[in-house]
């Protein structure tokens, strides 16, 4: 395949649709097909993702600013990979590696790891209501 962003390949065949002849004929076809969940949009590359949402896809260097807002936010940060994943994108980002880098960024979290999480017997059970 070529050096090019996996990204750069999908912008190219929506925006021409021309597959270059380095692609394999599966290559072309798994391209083809990967085409109907993206569109481009006033030089923004858009998914339409699983839940029928359509989110922004994010370029490398903007993600880890984003991932680090969502993780570090006032209004409830500094949970775990999972649920700042979640965080991204209900703010409509997207971008392949996303679980593994929020995943990543909480693991590395200095504060996070100072913190560790709430024990049981720590834990303040308030009465039912």
């Amino acid at each position: 395949m070529t050096g090019m962003p996996w990204f750069a390949v999908l912008e190219n065949y929506i925006l021409s649709g021309i597959v270059s002849n380095e692609f394999s004929l599966n290559q072309r076809k798994k391209l083809k097909r990967d085409c109907l969940d993206y569109y481009w949009d006033e030089s923004y590359l858009f998914r339409i993702c699983t839940d029928g949402i359509i989110r922004q896809y994010v370029p490398e260097a903007e993600q880890m600013g984003i991932l680090e807002a969502c993780h570090s936010s006032p209004y409830g940060g500094h949970h775990g990979g999972v649920l700042t994943a979640a965080k991204v994108l209900s703010c409509g980002f997207y971008w392949p590696t996303l679980y593994k880098d929020a995943s990543e960024l909480v693991k590395n979290s200095n504060e996070c790891q100072r913190a560790g999480g709430i024990s049981k017997k720590n834990e303040c059970v308030s009465p039912p209501c």
